[in-house]
């Protein structure tokens, strides 16, 4: 990670770190914030460890601006008949409400694109294997939309509904292997 924001491998024991964790009141929005927050068993971050990693992203001075987590599955692509392959996903993403557009200065200079950039980056270290990246969003949070889209992601197939939830999400990816 670049100079002023440090990526803190997340485990269980850290839980009491992230119990304030707070990246707004939409409903997608407290989906992330309690899903960094949830104790073993109640279907979080602990519970996807190991099969997943997660990072906290810290400021040199220990205040949290946020999480991304990273792993694998397999995806049908290109086309939704085609047979599945393997692929990266960012199972979720978090930034604190209080960190949203910070710090000020140019976009690529903000914690969301740094943490984004980072994820990507654990990505194409397995793009051979693993030549797309795909994440699910809101589709109402149309600010992680921009964000995604800023970097190449495009939506993939149709919107799907979570069954557990019931909010519909956007599929998105990221070929690996286009320049």
């Amino acid at each position: 990670m670049s100079s002023g924001l440090v990526r803190i491998p997340f485990t269980e024991d850290l839980l009491p770190k992230v119990q304030a964790f707070d990246c707004g009141q939409e409903p997608w929005e407290l989906e992330v914030s309690n899903w960094i927050k949830a104790p073993r068993g109640g279907g979080g971050a602990v519970d996807d460890l190991p099969r997943n990693q997660v990072w906290l992203y810290a400021t040199d001075n220990g205040d949290l601006v946020g999480f991304g987590s990273f792993g694998e599955t397999s995806q049908k692509w290109p086309r939704s008949k085609d047979p599945p392959i393997l692929a990266s996903i960012i199972p979720m993403l978090g930034i604190a409400k209080e960190y949203w557009g910070q710090p000020p200065g140019p976009r690529e200079s903000r914690y969301s694109t740094r943490i984004l950039e980072d994820l990507i980056v654990e990505a194409v270290a397995h793009q051979n294997e693993r030549p797309i990246l795909i994440l699910f969003v809101n589709v109402n949070n149309q600010r992680a939309i921009q964000l995604y889209q800023r970097f190449g992601f495009v939506e993939l197939h149709k919107p799907v509904t979570d069954k557990n939830t019931g909010f519909v999400n956007k599929r998105m990816v990221l070929d690996l292997t286009s320049p």
